[in-house]
């Protein structure tokens, strides 16, 4: 009898070795149990600067959800450079920048991203992002996170993005409690794959209706999400990544 197709891969070998000595340790897709053809990013780079971290990880993909990704990551990207206020980003819509060059290529996104331009009553021009795309993406984002740091067993579909904040924008009561290891005694320690670009923590929720786990991540300080998870699961000895731990 064949291998059931919703059986659950191993994580990927260790990426720090080389080519010629890499052992693959995954068979199938952690996003649909398709075979894994690819490796897929985790975070995507396309949401970190250059230069990009040398340890940065991977889960195993198939060729069509890897690719699958690949324009909403990038809208990510745009909206990023939109909202924020940091000079790299603010760099990145300037004549030439990552951005300008990518909208150029791209008449659709740009028609998009131009129909989501509003104004207030007062004559101000306000950008409106699609919260639910950007949604999609975090939750993605943090599936991947969490297979890597708890190891596979879960379902894509089991995580929701439940909360997306902008700059000026503060996170609700029960998000910041959620980053105490016991509500108002030592605060959790977020993860820096990328300093100021990318970080994140796994925080259990306090509240009642609160899920298991959250993934907050934070994206270049101009916007935090914060995905439900289900309960972290042990991950078995022989799953260990090798790579170099982000900080």
């Amino acid at each position: 009898m064949g291998k059931a197709r919703n059986s659950q891969p191993l994580l990927p070998f260790d990426d720090a070795h080389p080519k010629s000595k890499r052992k693959l340790a995954y068979v199938s897709c952690i996003y649909c149990a398709a075979e894994a053809k690819t490796r897929d990013h985790v975070p995507p780079k396309c949401l970190l600067e250059t230069p990009q971290p040398l340890n940065l990880r991977v889960v195993p993909s198939c060729q069509a959800c890897n690719s699958g990704w690949a324009l909403d990551e990038q809208y990510f990207a745009i909206v990023l450079a939109h909202v924020g206020d940091r000079p790299h980003l603010s760099a990145k819509l300037e004549e030439g920048g990552s951005v300008d060059r990518a909208l150029e290529y791209a008449p659709k996104l740009d028609d998009k991203i131009i129909a989501s331009l509003n104004t207030t009553a007062d004559g101000r021009i306000f950008f409106e992002p699609d919260i639910a795309r950007i949604g999609r993406i975090a939750a993605k984002v943090a599936f991947g996170l969490f297979c890597l740091q708890y190891g596979p067993g879960t379902k894509l579909g089991d995580f929701s993005t439940s909360w997306v904040s902008g700059p000026g924008h503060e996170l609700p009561q029960h998000l910041i409690a959620a980053q105490w290891n016991w509500p108002g005694i030592r605060r959790k320690r977020w993860t820096h794959v990328q300093k100021n670009i990318f970080s994140y923590l796994f925080a259990k929720g306090w509240m009642v209706n609160d899920p298991p786990l959250y993934c907050l991540i934070n994206f270049h300080e101009t916007v935090v999400a914060a995905v439900s998870c289900p309960a972290g699961i042990g991950r078995p000895k022989q799953r260990r990544l090798r790579a170099k731990p982000w900080i």
